[in-house]
């Protein structure tokens, strides 16, 4: 490349990067030449579809949609568009000369050739996926014939085999049976269903609340159908996945907002919220990949200010946030009615299985007729619905079990602190990543933590943006702060021994 050549780049990078800034709403200082335009910046197809439109506004001329497909980044774009200017857009091939080859085998899919990709990564340092565990998860584990200290668990109030869960469960399972053997609205209703939901909506300080039987299923369904044609989603940019995959199945339109910025939030509301009849704001009240806690006072004052709705998913804030784990109701010091649709899930703090959304008693009494995620769904097990029920008296009746918890968190906190580790965006919470950065590593780290009888799970690329592959620790109120120590001395000891600089 010439000199005329790489000026030209450069003022293309400029361009594309305003491009990207103007239609994500962030600053252009934000921006990096390789930042991910999707997983690192919050994009979504159809910011990418405005960006190649105003590309070829600028341009004068068109961008070819196979190449312009491949483009993920600033330096991505800025290239095509310099090879466009150097020779010109590539005539349409004519409509019948295009020819698409069937594929009758999965095994030829491109998607299982790139999952091939990423599992042989995995494998050259020993797979870290699907540990075989034949115990509960607390603070220990049985793997493979031995006994552990597990970090991988989300069971953060230890509810999962506690001796009076396990009981409530065993005396509904006799009492209903093991399933609800039908969908609640046709003859699959038993008495502790009402019971359990009827706790939930106290304890989140709602009108009412439904139960479903999976939390990733709760979250597609309720955002998938909440709002229509003519309505708008707005949601944080790293929201979950089942929230991404709820937006994709709504007929409404939407639109990610950068992680966490309610500026840019508000901006958007601005600029279109006239155009919309509903405008649901989702977030959720901890991160599961950082740790970070959301901004729920400032996204309750802008859901009141430009009139929309809110929904906070808190997997893992209830039963973490708050004195007694009310979550960020009572982290916040917010009115039972700020939030309009609190989502939970069973699975996290209350130790069973399922999902919950909690709200006003018109919304409720809507979703148990429409809600497709429910309607058509069998009820949840009475085993699992006793045993959250259970849960709930246990963490509102013994406050031991947020002491310790949160005397964990912050002694993790600390720990790493002293050792320079890197914990991302994690605050008071049980979600404790350590920063790693390559995939390889974070592989590497957790296989040899496991083979000194420490498990970490990996977390990397595509659940976190390339380059910030970690180690997701998560403590839960049975840890002691012994177990911590010698789980980041012996994380610390591995790097040394493999070489691996984790960042600071």
């Amino acid at each position: 490349m010439n000199e005329q050549e790489a000026k030209r780049l450069c003022a293309l990078r400029e361009l594309v990067r305003e491009t990207f800034a103007q239609t994500l709403m962030i600053r252009t200082d934000t921006i990096s030449d390789t930042a991910d335009f999707f997983d690192e910046l919050g994009g979504d197809s159809l910011d990418s579809l405005d960006v190649a439109v105003h590309l070829e506004e600028l341009c004068g001329q068109r961008v070819p949609e196979e190449e312009y497909a491949l483009c993920r980044c600033v330096e991505d774009a800025a290239l095509l568009l310099l090879r466009l200017e150097q020779g010109g857009a590539p005539e349409a091939a004519p409509e019948e000369e295009k020819t698409v080859t069937p594929i009758t085998r999965f095994e030829d899919t491109p998607e299982y050739a790139a999952f091939q990709q990423r599992l042989r990564t995995a494998d050259e340092t020993g797979n870290p996926y699907f540990l075989c565990n034949d115990s509960p998860l607390r603070d220990t584990s049985l793997h493979d014939g031995r006994e552990i200290l597990n970090f991988s668990s989300y069971n953060y109030a230890g509810m999962s085999g506690r001796p009076e869960t396990v009981k409530a469960a065993q005396e509904a399972a006799a009492h209903y049976g093991c399933s609800a053997s039908a969908s609640r609205l046709l003859g699959g209703e038993k008495p502790i269903h009402k019971k359990l939901e009827n706790a939930i909506a106290a304890w989140k300080h709602t009108e009412d609340a439904v139960v479903l039987v999976g939390g990733h299923s709760t979250n597609v369904t309720i955002v998938g159908n909440f709002c229509g044609k003519g309505d708008l989603i707005i949601y944080d940019a790293l929201a979950h996945n089942s929230i991404h995959e709820g937006t994709r199945l709504s007929d409404a339109e939407s639109r990610p907002f950068p992680h966490n910025d309610t500026a840019a939030l508000e901006t958007i509301l601005r600029s279109c919220r006239d155009k919309y009849a509903k405008v649901l704001i989702v977030a959720e009240g901890v991160y599961s990949m950082d740790g970070d806690i959301a901004p729920v006072p400032e996204l309750v004052r802008i859901k009141k200010e430009y009139g929309c709705f809110l929904m906070i998913d808190e997997a893992h804030s209830a039963c973490v946030l708050g004195r007694t784990g009310g979550g960020v109701d009572e982290y916040f010091g917010l009115a039972g009615d700020d939030i309009d649709i609190k989502m939970g899930t069973l699975s996290k703090g209350l130790g069973t299985c399922g999902g919950y959304l909690a709200g006003s008693r018109a919304l409720i009494e809507y979703l148990r007729y429409n809600l497709p995620g429910f309607v058509f769904s069998v009820g949840i097990s009475p085993p699992l619905a006793a045993a959250t029920l259970e849960a709930i008296r246990l963490l509102q009746d013994d406050p031991s079990i947020m002491e310790n918890l949160h005397r964990n968190i912050r002694c993790f906190r600390e720990e790493a602190k002293k050792r320079h580790f890197n914990t991302c965006l994690a605050g008071e919470t049980a979600i404790l990543p350590i920063l790693v950065g390559r995939d390889e590593d974070a592989f590497a780290l957790s296989m040899a933590l496991l083979e000194r009888g420490v498990f970490a799970p990996s977390a990397v690329y595509p659940a976190v943006p390339r380059g910030k592959a970690r180690l997701r620790f998560c403590v839960i109120s049975e840890h002691k702060p012994e177990q911590i120590v010698t789980a980041l001395d012996t994380l610390q000891e591995i790097a040394v021994e493999l070489g691996i600089k984790l960042p600071e």
